[in-house]
């Protein structure tokens, strides 16, 4: 006996869990590749895909023909409820994403279903603003990561006295010093500038007679 896996359940459950939309809405289920579903009518596209592991689904309106998430539609019409990607592990998990996007889509999406996108603009709109703040949250913590590499590397080149690869160190972060750090930088700047020139045996001291 076979034992199915998450790819087997997606391709027999997803015209199942999502046959309403040629019952009640006209849609045309069809195949579209090895991940992936997509259901067509004159208004509009639904893609059903398997994405890593998770489902995502998307409605595109024919008259725009630019996708807004599931996740993004019920983030919009109810912030009361977290939807956040689920990731399924084995194949019962899987079928249960399934029917429960299914059942998402056919409860915040019915309007858009039945060619109703009067409200698509500021739907759009929820989409490009969450996506922004992921940007910049992204950037975010990627700035305190390498904030905290090239710290913890200027701290140990200053407690080897490395001090010319430290002042370089702190100079690349100049602009998220603390003060200590600052003085720090400085300090290892002068002390780069500062050395010693070895003078040759015999080579009097200037000033001195």
């Amino acid at each position: 006996m076979k034992i199915r896996s998450v790819l087997d359940v997606f391709h027999d459950e997803v015209p199942n869990a999502f046959a309403f939309l040629e019952e009640r809405h006209r849609f045309h289920l069809e195949r579209g590749d090895e991940s992936s579903f997509i259901a067509r009518a004159a208004h509009a596209d639904v893609t059903i895909e398997l994405d890593w592991g998770s489902i995502v689904v998307s409605i595109r309106p024919a008259a725009t023909g630019r996708p807004v998430r599931l996740s993004f539609v019920v983030g919009a019409k109810d912030p009361s409820i977290l939807f956040l990607p689920r990731y399924p592990w084995g194949p019962d998990e899987a079928k249960d994403e399934i029917f429960r996007q299914a059942d998402l889509l056919a409860r915040f999406a019915s309007d858009a279903l039945r060619g109703e996108f009067t409200r698509w603009a500021m739907l759009e709109a929820h989409q490009r603003q969450v996506l922004e703040q992921w940007r910049r949250e992204s950037e975010r913590l990627v700035k305190e990561a390498r904030l905290k590499l090239v710290r913890r590397r200027a701290e140990s080149a200053w407690e080897r006295r490395s001090f010319s690869e430290a002042a370089q160190l702190y100079a690349s972060i100049r602009e998220d010093l603390t003060q200590g750090e600052i003085a720090r930088q400085e300090y290892c700047r002068r002390r780069t500038i500062l050395v010693a020139v070895p003078r040759t045996k015999g080579e009097p001291i200037e000033g001195i007679a």
